[in-house]
């Protein structure tokens, strides 16, 4: 991705500022057994001088300014699988100034050499769009707080891409779709974004990036989305992605193209 912060959409309308970005590396490694010492070692050195989000705590009232945080596949990808599904280790490094976590993924890749591949994908925190005090009070002030790697194993990444028909909507008409509304193609009512991720307002953490440099950008995504829950909430989880994923219930997801979902646990290194 380019260095470029004017996060503009395809029609050229301003889309916010970007507070913070973010970057998730996906580590490949061509012979696991050989590499799990290098991949601990590497993990140690890029860790220096972030908070291990391992530690999170929600009833802090500031987040440090930049975090870590480790994870590794919920289960061990087949040997040869390719892409994000291929990795058995992720993580997650966030920040303010942008070029220190790419100066991260570089030294992570140099640490690994040719023995390993890493896959990143960059995100970036903005200020909510599609809300109102009635969705602050629904989604926002109900919403998960953080907790340790502790009590909250479970990690998720989700990138997404929205269709240009999607983005040829106006804002208010791409805005109505969070909301309970009637459906134009069907003229029935339907649940909306919002009511049909309800089970997990209150049981998953969740956080959306958006890509720092706009949306519609070939070969990147619009979007990812991260979560973070216990393990008795992972069906929850389940039964909100297929919710979402129900156009008959939230329309908004005919626009939606999916990224590999990345499942993983939380853990404090490698």
């Amino acid at each position: 991705m380019a260095n470029g912060n004017n996060g503009f959409s395809p029609s050229g309308n301003n889309l916010g500022v970007n507070l913070a970005f973010t970057r998730f590396l996906f580590v490949i490694a061509r012979d696991e057994d050989a590499m799990a010492s290098r991949i601990k070692t590497a993990g140690g050195l890029i860790a220096r001088g972030f908070f291990n989000d391992f530690e999170a705590d929600g009833s802090k009232d500031a987040p440090p300014h930049e975090t870590i945080q480790f994870m590794v596949a919920e289960q061990a990808p087949e040997p040869g699988t390719p892409g994000v599904p291929g990795a058995r280790y992720a993580v997650q490094v966030c920040g303010k100034y942008r070029p220190r976590l790419l100066e991260v993924e570089a030294e992570l890749r140099r640490r690994l050499g040719d023995a390993a591949d890493v896959l990143a994908i960059e995100g970036a925190d903005r200020n909510p769009r599609y809300t109102s005090l009635e969705m602050y009070d629904y989604a926002y002030k109900r919403a998960l707080p953080r907790s340790s790697g502790r009590s909250a194993r479970r990690a998720f990444v989700l990138p997404v891409n929205k269709s240009s028909a999607w983005w040829d909507k106006s804002a208010l008409d791409r805005h109505a779709y969070f909301y309970p509304h009637v459906d134009q193609a069907s003229g029935c009512p339907v649940s909306g974004h919002a009511r049909a991720a309800h089970a997990g307002i209150s049981t998953i953490f969740r956080r959306l990036f958006h890509n720092p440099d706009g949306y519609g950008r070939e070969g990147e995504y619009d979007f990812v989305a991260y979560f973070e829950c216990t393990d008795e909430h992972v069906a929850t989880f389940d039964q909100v992605h297929a919710a979402l994923r129900d156009t008959s219930r939230n329309p908004e997801w005919q626009f939606v193209t999916e990224g590999p979902l990345w499942r993983g646990v939380r853990v404090l290194k490698w």
